[in-house]
């Protein structure tokens, strides 16, 4: 993975979820931030060569973001260990990512996880992007707590082999939690003048 604070997003093939996931929050991150964050997306059990599912293309097109020519990419061990922080779209996959590496733990979240935490850690400030998100990782495991709901509440639902209403579903969860993580570093961390 490139240089700059390094998130991986993990999904099942790559096809669906994880790719719309990091398509979204590379687009929003790199908004406030150029060239500070690089976010890429693998999966445990990919189809080589297979692109983006034809309806995320649609969901991602509909944001202004082009997954065209994407092409899923294999989990290994040393994606992993470069990340800073590890996204997954289930807690299944937190549990293969973690029985991969179990250094990963106190890194990896679901990605609805890690959006219910972030209200509640408190941003440094006067950090540059790296150094708070550095620091927001290192904080984070601190205020893992089961949801407020069903346990599922913090996946991501897989819409393979579904009707198209669940990917509606899933892009409005994913949506959810990408403008969770925005507010965290566009809002919370913008200089008073600018809020």
């Amino acid at each position: 993975m490139p240089a700059g604070f390094r998130i991986l997003v993990v999904g099942l093939g790559n096809s669906c979820r994880s790719p719309l996931a990091a398509g979204m929050l590379q687009h929003e991150l790199d908004t406030e931030a150029p060239g500070e964050f690089t976010v890429c997306s693998a999966g445990t059990q990919i189809t080589p060569g297979q692109p983006a599912a034809v309806e995320v293309l649609r969901l991602a097109s509909r944001r202004g973001i082009r997954l065209h020519g994407f092409v899923v990419n294999q989990l290994d061990e040393a994606m992993i260990s470069e990340a800073d922080l590890i996204l997954v779209m289930d807690r299944a996959l937190r549990r293969e990512v973690v029985k991969v590496s179990p250094r990963a733990l106190r890194t990896t979240f679901t990605l609805r996880e890690f959006a219910r935490i972030l209200p509640t850690v408190r941003p440094e400030q006067l950090a540059t992007p790296t150094g708070r998100w550095q620091s927001l990782v290192a904080l984070a495991p601190r205020y893992r707590t089961p949801p407020p709901g069903d346990a599922s509440d913090d996946d991501v639902i897989d819409p393979r082999n579904r009707p198209a209403r669940a990917y509606e579903r899933m892009n409005t969860q994913i949506v959810s939690a990408i403008d969770v993580i925005r507010e965290w570093e566009v809002h919370r961390c913008a200089p008073e003048s600018r809020i």
